[in-house]
């Protein structure tokens, strides 16, 4: 005899929570040329006495 299943939920998800995550405030910022004209606006102002961001 074969044991009986585990009963089992399905969820359904509403459709109108999915769209709302597509758009991102990040999206249409480019970190990398950001972060190049933060370090060149740096080395301007500063010189040689300009110090490196820790990371």
């Amino acid at each position: 005899m074969k044991p009986a299943k585990k009963p089992f939920v399905v969820e359904i998800k509403n459709p109108h929570r999915l769209s709302r995550g597509k758009n991102s405030i990040w999206e249409k910022i480019d970190f990398k040329a950001a972060g190049e004209q933060v370090t060149a606006e740096q080395m301007a102002e500063g010189g040689d006495d300009a110090t490196p961001l820790p990371r």
